[in-house]
């Protein structure tokens, strides 16, 4: 399942119209629709914005995404946003130059995980 799926989701189990979630997470409804379909990834400010709109940890929605039980996610949802926190923090302390080599970088750690069978 992709975060596109789990915003649709959840979104739908909350009784959300596309409409009341983009203006919850001041975002356009063309911006949610793409992102629900699959057509558009969210930014992690978007994504966090979405999430607080719906409720969620955004570990919870990235724990969905990935396969996560509810219990397991919940384990890791507070470590989880932490970390990913930091992440964020860092990332935008590096230059422009320097972000563009970890964006590069996580692309190749993605395809080489993607070559490894499943532990």
């Amino acid at each position: 399942m992709n975060i596109g799926h789990v915003i649709h989701s959840l979104r739908i189990e909350r009784g959300l119209t596309q409409e009341a979630l983009a203006l919850a997470a001041n975002v356009a409804t063309s911006n949610v629709s793409r992102i629900e379909t699959g057509q558009r990834s969210p930014s992690i400010a978007l994504l966090e914005r979405l999430a607080d709109a719906l409720g969620t940890p955004v570990s919870a929605i990235y724990a969905a995404a990935e396969g996560m039980s509810d219990d397991k996610a919940e384990a890791v949802s507070d470590q989880s946003l932490a970390d990913t926190q930091s992440l964020v923090r860092h990332f935008q302390s590096l230059s422009a130059g320097h972000q563009r080599l970890t964006v590069e970088y996580v692309k190749m750690l993605k395809r080489l995980q993607g070559q490894e069978p499943a532990p």
